[in-house]
């Protein structure tokens, strides 16, 4: 097999694009690492940012819908629309985080996509340093879906399964959308189970540059009240809410995908 290549497969939430620097700095390894950029942008991202990342050569399109299985559906099906060869590879993650990583770990990811991945499926989750930078709003739920998770594929061990961040082939996106995702956040924890299980050959890997990406949104937030008392009032009741239901709309999806049965 030669060199492989990458399609970037991005969602983007960014309403007061606050992104923008940072996004500039990423660029150049962006565009050496994949031969096209696919980004889909939530329905509250300003015009500003898509004639932005169009200008820079990425192919944009909006998901009027505010659900996010809607989201990172078109960002797939588009993704899978550019495909020119199935020896190409489809790299998902969330801009953000993409962005987050370049300017934090870039040789991390660099040796990754240059070590030429010869897996069909190649999940990417976060170490234990990365994962305990979150907060507990999303450390105390996610813990609970990488556990139900890690139980239901049979691993000894628990894997950090709802990091949103995989490599697979065209075959595997393909399957992935003709599932039937009935809950708006439960993919988070589905896809990953249906794409172990789909793969002829799979791998796992953590990474150090999956760590909490939210707070490059809030720089002018922290620098007035400090990172502490932010990421206190960050954690508030309405984000607690949100966490638990993506908690629970993973358990439907993912008791689904599963057989239950009485131990003899």
């Amino acid at each position: 097999m030669g060199k492989i290549e990458y399609l970037l497969c991005a969602t983007y939430h960014d309403p007061e694009f606050r992104l923008k620097d940072l996004i500039e700095s990423a660029l150049p390894k962006i565009k050496e690492l994949f031969v096209k950029g696919i980004i889909c942008l939530t329905p509250y991202t300003p015009n500003e940012v898509l004639t932005f990342l169009r200008n820079k050569g990425f192919i944009v399109i909006v998901e009027p819908s505010e659900r996010n299985i809607d989201t990172y559906r078109t960002a797939l099906r588009t993704t899978l629309d550019n495909i020119d060869s199935i020896s190409q590879r489809i790299f998902h993650i969330d801009f953000d985080r993409l962005v987050h990583w370049i300017n934090t770990y870039p040789e991390e990811l660099t040796n990754i996509l240059q070590n030429n991945i010869n897996v069909e499926y190649l999940h990417i989750g976060r170490t234990k340093r990365a994962f305990n930078t979150h907060p507990p709003t999303q450390r105390r739920t996610e813990r609970i879906v990488n556990e139900f998770g890690s139980k239901i594929l049979g691993f000894e061990d628990t894997k950090d399964l709802i990091s949103v961040c995989y490599i697979f082939s065209k075959d595997l996106g393909e399957k992935i959308l003709k599932i039937n995702n009935f809950t708006t956040t439960g993919f988070y924890g589905s896809w990953p189970i249906y794409f172990w299980n789909f793969a002829n050959s799979k791998s796992y890997i953590e990474v150090e540059g999956h760590e909490w990406e939210t707070p490059d949104r809030f720089k002018i937030e922290i620098d007035e009240i400090g990172f502490e008392k932010w990421k206190t009032q960050f954690q508030s009741a309405e984000e607690w809410h949100k966490r638990v239901n993506v908690v629970h709309d993973c358990f439907l999806e993912m008791s689904n995908c599963a057989r239950f049965e009485f131990k003899e």
